[in-house]
């Protein structure tokens, strides 16, 4: 007789393309779909795994949200983090079905907030609805599951599974809103792909793991879980340079919104208007920390190649990005911001490689 390693997965429903929240067309009609279907689904590859892996899983479903992603909130990330830290000690995974706008925002978050995850934490969604001509959420739905339950690695922490990719919560970037395939690893590589076969990056995925417990021990229990939960959105200003653009706008920002920190998305390689530097002294008066991004798609903020970014760095005026994507280093600043991190210490903890979000270059000069 066969003996069965038993699974429970959690599927956390935030609602989302996946669940049918798309504007009605002359192509699509507006259908929701009932959060206990997407179990349905799984039933079929539930005995599959039971027969070739000898994993019996236990799915359960939990109705927590049902919006579209564009209007995801922070205080919708605490909820998702409670909904795992509440459940924690009675599954092995959670699946969370999650709209793509923000997916990339809602995976940083959650792997700042839960820190030492011992548990898989896999974000998936659909670029066509369930129900509709073409979709994808069932492949997608599917390979999050086989995600949680595979045992030839090892797996744990927050990623995305989503069309053909495996992709570390940190590092989750959406490129286009057509293809199957909508997600990547930015700047870095994947964790894995996932087809047919999947095939794990073991050296990536070990450096995944690696993250988990660099501040704590593993949680085993939801009692020595890390959860840090509360992000700060509110008074982060972000901002991209144009030529021209009005060196009063941050001043303004400061004193009339009460902006506590900025992201701004400067020329080249993190080089801003030599104009703009007297609102950069500003800000680090007011002690207001400043992240300075490029606009090109795959550039890299060092304060290392133009003179302007130089300058930045000499004086201390502003903190580089490096390769952190938009979506980590905003999820990033409101998460420290929370915390009631000190200005110092914000500009130390923004440029500390804590979970995979920024490689740091070497020198050039």
């Amino acid at each position: 007789m066969a003996t069965y390693t038993k699974k429970r997965i959690l599927v956390i429903f935030t609602g989302g393309t996946i669940a049918g929240n798309i504007a009605e067309s002359k192509v699509f009609q507006n259908t929701k779909s009932d959060p206990n279907s997407f179990l349905a689904i799984l039933d079929n590859s539930v005995d599959i795994v039971k027969k070739n892996w000898h994993i019996e899983i236990t799915t359960s479903i939990s109705e927590l949200l049902n919006v579209d992603s564009s209007n995801m909130q922070p205080e919708n990330w605490t909820k998702i983090v409670e909904e795992i830290q509440n459940k924690y000690d009675g599954f092995d995974a959670f699946i969370i079905l999650h709209g793509t706008n923000t997916m990339g925002y809602t995976a940083a978050a959650l792997t700042f907030a839960l820190e030492n995850l011992n548990k898989p934490v896999i974000l998936t969604g659909a670029q066509v609805p369930l129900g509709y001509l073409g979709t994808d959420s069932v492949t997608n739905l599917v390979n999050s599951l086989r995600m949680a339950v595979w045992g030839y690695h090892e797996i744990k922490g927050v990623m995305a599974v989503f069309g053909s990719k495996i992709i570390t919560g940190s590092r989750v970037k959406k490129g286009t809103d057509f293809d199957y395939d909508p997600f990547k690893a930015f700047q870095t590589g994947a964790l894995g792909d996932i087809g047919r076969f999947m095939r794990i990056n073991e050296s990536a995925m070990k450096k995944h793991v690696s993250y988990l417990s660099k501040y704590k021990a593993l949680a085993i229990q939801s009692k020595v879980l890390s959860v840090k939960k509360n992000f700060d959105t509110k008074n982060i200003a972000s901002l991209t340079e144009f030529p021209g653009m009005s060196v009063n706008i941050f001043k303004s920002l400061v004193e009339n919104n009460d902006i506590k920190a900025f992201v701004f998305r400067a020329f080249g390689a993190g080089d801003p208007s030599s104009h703009l530097f007297p609102a950069f002294e500003y800000l680090k008066k007011k002690k207001i920390p400043i992240i300075v991004t490029t606009q090109a798609p795959s550039g890299i903020s060092n304060f290392q190649v133009n003179e302007t970014g130089q300058y930045l760095r000499e004086h201390d005026l502003a903190i580089p990005a490096y390769d952190m994507s938009i979506e980590s280093m905003t999820v990033k600043m409101a998460w420290l911001l929370a915390q009631k991190i000190k200005y110092e210490d914000i500009k130390q903890m923004m440029v500390e490689d804590m979970h995979g979000e920024i490689t740091l270059e070497n020198e050039l000069l």
